[in-house]
């Protein structure tokens, strides 16, 4: 035993020496809270621009967010290329060695020694099991707490040059000393104090702010103005309602085209919000041809009882002219003109096209001019006509024609929701050098008829625009339930490179990801170079306790600059809608009781209904529309009994003409 001692001895010592040297390999898996070298540090994260008021910290302590990809977080599939079975075990095991302390072991394959069954016996029966769920990305934990500052609320009432007006309040502490952050092209521009309390009768207690001749909206240039709420005495900040708020040098004409019938001639209203108590001259052409001018001063007591316009004297009305009754189709037009530029503009309900009595009929061209930064131009253009060819797209830059491009760009939204029947309709182009001068230009898009006819100027256009210093990111936050958050976001200023999202849950930042996850969608849009810019997210377990939470998604905005509210979606509420929408003020003067429908989407069955922006709901559950209980909040609660591809008759009014519509209404999840 004594010559055996001194070997063995020796033995134990290199163990130990061994162990020592190996125990960051081995150490983690049976202690995951203990990283060799101490304990693992907790990870803090603020919010970028936080204001934190009376609140100090060092900022060389504070580790910074941890970032993961949405690819690490594990996200989803896009429908229609969910992964196999082990295409999730794979992405799961990833996520879970991103979220959790040595990650997991692997799984045997089949066929290995591991798998085989002792002696060679049969292997026992196993049920089936649904593919594992991805691991949500790892959280980023604050002593901050509820970084949103949920209890906040309030609204940008006015933004101009003349005057910041709004108010704000704290749903629990009514008493409360509240500040404004004000920015101005995504610049930190002053910050303004509540100073003047009211009893509202609808929100309580609230609290006005208000600045006569703010600093850096008096050089007559547009400008882009955000208001944030915030306390001193508390971290968070809340941006209020209607935030932000366009100022522009110059606003364009408004109203709308209401008749255009032999009994009643081409009548509308119309006014320039610049300089309300002047008549505007309204144009009308008739296939592209003036042959009226009238100024739109003639009173109709329905604008202003209704609150349409800012006073009764703004209707106009001509003799329904003797052209239109030669039996063929033509264009009429309504354009009112900018009392201070000269612009014209075409009212909502012009184009209106009259029938051919042979039956021959030209619709005209549709679409919309839906970005404008200072990257690129882009939006979307489609002839019923000739459903399979690009539409001709013309570019004016301040009243000139500058280019002429092909609406043949790739956007799969278009054939996704059977808007059109192919992608191929969309348009981008690089924004002109010409407007990059720090001044303000006006930017207008017109789709060309196919095969004759007037232009039609697209949805969206005219657009006023300066060249910004620093782009707010963009993004769409579409789909929200206890697995996944869906949808996308990107930064012009990033170029292909993905943008960070920050995400809330009940107010609490819990994760920052980056959006990288691969969205075909956006291929050829404009809205970003590459598809790269998806985010297909896990949300943590506590979300599947079985009750409400509110997620909100912010993408960040880089180099620096507010974060861009891509919106915030109520896990475990879903909501049962039509695919329109509808308010209580009427903006037509020729139907009296109703619904005035404000959008369809084409992604419902609504809009494949021939629903319309401007058409009147009339009746629904066999009820009259516009009464006292049938309000358009009564409407909205009313759809919540229904469900899912229920199908209901509505009925409704346009152009003095009624119709009925079957449609299958829809749901969001994550209302």
């Amino acid at each position: 035993m004594k010559r055996l001692f001194l070997p063995m001895a020796l033995l134990m010592t290199l163990a130990c020496v061994g162990g020592f040297i190996t125990r960051g390999h081995w150490l983690p898996m049976l202690m995951p809270d203990h990283v060799a070298g101490g304990n693992r540090p907790r990870v803090q994260a603020g919010v970028a621009g936080l204001e934190t008021g009376d609140v100090s910290a060092d900022s060389t302590s504070v580790e910074p967010p941890k970032l993961v990809t949405s690819r690490e977080a594990g996200q989803g599939a896009r429908p229609g290329a969910l992964p196999s079975t082990s295409e999730s075990a794979g992405t799961s095991g990833a996520a879970g060695a991103q979220g959790r302390p040595g990650g997991g072991k692997s799984a045997p394959e089949k066929g290995s020694a591991s798998s085989a069954q002792p002696g060679g016996a049969k292997p026992a029966e196993t049920k089936k099991q649904e593919p594992k769920r991805p691991a949500p990305p790892p959280a980023v934990e604050s002593e901050e707490g509820k970084q949103l500052n949920a209890e906040l609320d309030g609204y940008f009432q006015e933004a101009s040059p003349a005057r910041l007006k709004g108010f704000a309040f704290d749903t629990v502490e009514r008493e409360a000393a509240l500040q404004v952050a004000i920015y101005i092209d995504e610049a930190r521009a002053c910050e303004l104090t509540c100073d003047r309390r009211e009893e509202h009768k609808t929100h309580g207690v609230i609290w006005h702010f208000e600045q006569l001749l703010p600093e850096g909206l008096q050089d007559g240039e547009q400008h882009r103005v955000r208001a944030y709420a915030f306390r001193k005495d508390k971290p968070g900040r809340k941006e209020l309602r209607w935030s932000p708020r366009d100022v522009k040098p110059n606003s364009f004409p408004t109203g709308k085209l209401e008749e255009a019938t032999p009994e009643k001639g081409i009548s509308g209203y119309a006014w320039d919000p610049d300089e309300t108590k002047t008549a505007v001259l309204v144009r009308v052409k008739i296939d592209g041809v003036q042959i009226a001018e009238v100024k739109a001063g003639r009173k109709n007591e329905l604008l202003a009882q209704r609150k349409i316009a800012p006073h009764d004297a703004c209707a106009f009305m001509i003799e329904w002219p003797e052209v239109l009754d030669d039996g063929r189709e033509h264009t009429v037009q309504a354009l009112a003109v900018d009392l201070a530029t000269g612009t014209e503009v075409e009212l909502p309900g012009s184009p209106r096209v009259i029938a051919d009595r042979g039956g021959v009929a030209n619709r005209a061209p549709l679409g919309a001019f839906d970005i404008c930064n200072k990257v690129v131009l882009a939006g979307w253009a489609w002839d019923e006509d000739a459903p399979s060819s690009p539409v001709q797209v013309e570019i004016w830059l301040d009243d000139e024609l500058f280019t002429t491009l092909s609406a043949d760009s790739k956007r799969d939204g278009l054939k996704w929701s059977n808007v059109t029947p192919d992608p191929n309709h969309g348009w981008v182009m690089t924004t002109p050098g010409v407007l990059l001068d720090n001044r303000t230009h006006v930017i207008r898009a017109f789709a060309v008829n196919i095969p004759a006819g007037v232009k039609v100027e697209l949805q969206g256009s005219p657009k006023t625009y300066r060249r910004e210093e620093n782009s707010a990111p963009m993004g769409s936050y579409w789909y929200a339930d206890e697995n996944r958050l869906r949808g996308w976001a990107a930064d012009p200023d990033l170029g292909s490179e993905p943008c960070d999202i920050e995400i809330y849950i009940d107010g609490k930042l819990w994760t920052r990801v980056k959006a990288d996850a691969r969205d075909n969608s956006l291929v050829g849009t404009g809205y970003a170079p590459n598809a790269e810019h998806g985010f297909d997210i896990v949300p943590p377990d506590s979300v599947r306790d079985g009750k409400v939470h509110d997620v909100t998604i912010y993408a960040v905005n880089s180099p620096e600059g507010p974060p861009t509210n891509l919106g915030t979606r109520t896990i475990g509420k879903n909501s049962i809608i039509a695919g329109f929408w509808v308010q209580d003020k009427l903006l037509d003067t020729r139907v009296e009781k109703g619904l005035y429908v404000t959008s369809v989407s084409p992604w419902f069955d609504a809009y494949h209904k021939d629903v319309k922006v401007g058409d009147v709901l009339v009746e629904f559950d066999g009820k009259a529309a516009g009464e006292g209980e049938t309000t358009a909040a009564k409407f909205y609660e009313w759809l919540q009994t229904k469900k899912k591809d229920d199908v209901v008759r509505f009925k409704f009014w346009r152009n003095g003409s009624f119709y009925e519509a079957d449609i299958k209404l829809g749901q969001t999840i994550g209302s």
